[in-house]
């Protein structure tokens, strides 16, 4: 049995151990209970390195690196390309699906499985004699193995972006230097906002240049030209952005933009960077967001209030209800802090800061005048912050401060 002679180290091969049918390999043993604590051993002790594999950005990167590199080389050769690849690399990193077909669970969750069935196939009586207490306990080799931890932080959506990726790639073979449309990627851009999938491609790839990831540098594979994906801005705030798989050379990659980006700078995909972001464009962004149950990326930390467009969104703040209910819903988590607590206080029409770092985060942010106000700044612990809102500072017992929001106009 193939399985038997695999381990976590030297003979690891995670494309062969997504290939193995769990339900089959359970068959093969005919109910012998040593096989089976066998392959409930080797199980164990595959599957923590699996988790590593498919959770750590790092290692994530360099198997996507190294699978699209199998797909530049043998995909315009392999006539079987299409029929096998999605099977050999469904569910790695995560469920694969096709519409109305094949679902495949993401492979450890699948190993877990084979654990549980070994055990049930068995008798857990078997396995207690046998000295196998549980899960992840008893096997000599679980006691010698090395242990892989995760050694990054992990975004929200590793696991989720390295898999529609792969699943592009395996259902189409490369023809030339045509550009690859990644369209599971683009869906997963649309389901879950294409600010957290071009971040998380970000961690998974090189950043060189506005809206280009570089996959395969041909400085590290001579003869190659260089592999890029090419985040495609949307046209209208509230939709997603979308993402091709480039040759360098191969020509642009939507001969609909081929004039328009000869002679334009490209279009920033966060809302951050773009110099004329009016009230209306961020209420849609916030409504398209919470409608995708998204969250909007925090503001780049230098110089945020600076930015026409943080002052667009702080325009939207003081003179919408709405577009406040929908930054409520959608707003980043962290620093800077200050514009939050200010939607809050507006909503809310009173706040008593957590801790006292918040009070100081909220003045600066009640401090900062709008362009053309600068006779917008605290007198007497009060702020005149325009379109009818003033803000006054309390102190309540114990010497905590308080704020309290008053509006003369109705949104």
């Amino acid at each position: 049995m193939a399985f038997l002679q695999m381990n976590p180290e030297e003979k690891f091969d995670i494309e062969a151990i997504n290939a193995i049918d769990a339900p089959a390999l359970v068959g093969e043993t005919h109910g012998d209970k040593r096989v089976l604590r066998e392959v409930l051993r080797t199980a164990e002790a595959l599957l923590p390195r699996v988790r590593a594999e498919t959770e750590d950005p790092l290692l994530v990167s360099a198997i996507l690196r190294a699978k699209t590199f199998d797909w530049y080389q043998r995909s315009p050769s392999d006539p079987s390309w299409v029929g096998s690849m999605p099977l050999r690399w469904g569910g790695i990193f995560y469920e694969s699906r096709v519409p109305g077909g094949r679902l495949s669970r993401k492979l450890s969750v699948r190993l877990t499985l084979l654990i549980n069935q070994c055990v049930e196939a068995s008798g857990a009586v078997a396995f207690l004699r046998a000295g196998v207490a549980g899960i992840f306990r008893g096997s000599a080799m679980m006691a010698k193995m090395v242990t892989f931890t995760l050694g990054s932080k992990r975004p929200r959506l590793t696991q989720q972006v390295a898999q529609a990726y792969l699943d592009d790639l395996a259902s189409t073979a490369r023809r030339g230097d045509a550009f690859l449309p990644l369209e599971r990627l683009s869906d997963l851009a649309r389901r879950n906002g294409s600010s957290e999938v071009s971040m998380t491609l970000a961690d998974l790839f090189t950043h060189d240049a506005v809206n280009v990831l570089t996959v395969l540098d041909p400085r590290f594979h001579p003869g190659m030209s260089a592999l890029t994906i090419r985040v495609v801005p949307p046209k209208n705030p509230d939709d997603a952005a979308t993402y091709d798989l480039v040759q360098a050379g191969g020509g642009p990659a939507r001969e609909t933009r081929a004039t328009e980006t000869a002679t334009t700078e490209p279009i920033p995909t966060s809302p951050w960077e773009r110099t004329e972001m009016t009230k209306k464009d961020w209420l849609v962004v916030l409504k398209g967001l919470e409608k995708r149950k998204a969250r909007l990326e925090a503001p780049p930390r230098e110089n945020p209030r600076d930015r026409e467009s943080y002052l667009g969104l702080r325009e939207l703040l003081l003179t919408d209800a709405s577009g406040r209910k929908a930054f409520m819903a959608v707003h980043w988590k962290g620093k800077p802090s200050g514009l939050t607590l200010l939607c809050q206080l507006l909503s809310d029409g009173n706040l008593v800061p957590e801790a006292d770092t918040d009070g100081d985060y909220l003045e600066a942010e009640l401090d900062h005048p709008d362009k053309g106000h600068p006779d917008r700044r605290a007198k007497d612990g009060q702020w005149n912050l325009g379109h009818g809102w003033t803000v006054v500072r309390e102190r309540a017992d114990g010497g905590v401060r308080t704020y309290r929001a008053e509006s003369k106009s109705v949104d």
